[in-house]
């Protein structure tokens, strides 16, 4: 569910139809299982009102509906209905609050589940006001292509994610040490997930040629989005890279996560590849905490390197400090890493005066 706003161009992401990993009805969740709490509530993109007094003023009805959202997933209740009349009502008291104070392009009011442990829900209020929308929304257009499935591919990659999904809903444990291709969503090591490796990797070696043609043809997002994920199977890191550079730019914010991430995933083990920094610099203050966090991690992961240490020093560290003051972690953590590479300092990832300070000291004057 979206809500488009008459005034200016504003998609509001409600928290009932968030994916918060998987749907409700995807996560195959128990009515006996635990609750997940919010863990974080931000407000990114905007000065206008303070973070902690936006928290202070809608906290209590995120927390709120996050609940009933939960509730709803996990069988205790069945009202969708309330859960999204809710969402709706506070959408609309969000933007009418911000909106009163400078004029919006963009606010997205979206949610995230980290499976820990221990399990949390994230949430972000992203906003791009009026006057920062060329630099931070310098997207181009969708193309308009329409394409089959190649070799029943992306079926077999629904089938997969959605094993993931229940997995990650029943506890398990997901996190990626080594993986075998380009990129992996989860390891496949696992017994339910090891027979997906062959077949994906057989198909996307058979289908690469419509598989990227589609990455950057499709009109549908989904399969542009999931064509960068499939071609991570093919294990061709040169022919793929570009591709993923221009991706950054995609006007869908599925396909610029899963771009990005399939870089940082790249920036880890094929260090000696030549990087998009300036892109992945711009991309760090995106509109989207899906796209600030993989650009952060990414920059990282590429700060260790001399050859872009100095670009990414003079260039991302200012909106790293804006990052770093957020709660939700992988938005903050990766700001310090940054702060902490480039700087060879080790103030605590909450002295937001002594890295300030530094990097006063330290960048080029305007």
């Amino acid at each position: 569910m979206s809500i488009r706003a008459k005034h200016h161009s504003s998609v509001l992401r409600v928290l009932a139809a968030t994916a918060l990993f998987a749907s409700a009805s995807a996560a195959h969740a128990q009515a006996d299982a635990e609750p997940v709490p919010v863990g974080s509530i931000d407000l990114y993109g905007t000065d206008a009102i303070d973070a902690d007094a936006f928290r202070e003023e809608f906290g209590s009805r995120i927390m709120r509906l996050a609940a009933l959202f939960e509730d709803t997933r996990l069988g205790r209740s069945a009202d969708q209905a309330r859960v999204d009349a809710l969402a709706n009502e506070l959408n609309g008291a969000i933007e009418a609050r911000l909106s009163a104070l400078v004029p919006l392009a963009h606010l997205e009011f979206g949610a995230t589940t980290d499976f820990g442990p221990p399990p949390q829900i994230h949430v972000v209020v992203d906003v791009v006001e009026e006057a920062d929308k060329a630099r931070r929304m310098p997207f181009g257009e969708a193309p308009g292509g329409r394409f089959d499935d190649p070799g029943g591919l992306f079926a077999l990659w629904d089938e997969f994610s959605q094993k993931v999904f229940t997995l990650a809903y029943a506890g398990a444990a997901l996190q990626v040490t080594t993986c075998p291709v380009l990129h992996c969503i989860a390891p496949f090591d696992l017994p339910e997930l090891e027979p997906y490796l062959e077949r994906l990797n057989a198909g996307a070696r058979e289908h690469d040629e419509p598989l990227y043609t589609i990455a950057e043809q499709s009109a549908d997002a989904s399969q542009r989005a999931n064509a960068l994920f499939l071609l991570s199977h093919t294990n061709d890191a040169e022919r793929l890279l570009p591709v993923l550079g221009r991706a950054i730019y995609d006007p869908a914010g599925g396909v610029r996560n899963n771009a990005m991430r399939v870089l940082m995933f790249l920036a880890k083990a094929r260090p000696e590849l030549d990087y998009p920094v300036e892109d992945l610099i711009a991309a760090l203050d995106f509109p989207a905490s899906s796209d600030r966090n993989k650009a952060g991690y990414t920059l990282a992961a590429l700060a260790v390197q001399p050859r872009y240490r100095a670009a990414i020093r003079d260039g991302a560290v200012p909106t790293a400090l804006r990052m770093l003051r957020m709660l939700k972690p992988n938005n903050h953590d990766p700001a310090y890493e940054i702060l902490r590479l480039v700087s060879g300092e080790s103030y605590g990832d909450r002295d937001y005066a002594a890295w300030e300070a530094w990097a006063t000291a330290t960048l080029p004057g305007d």
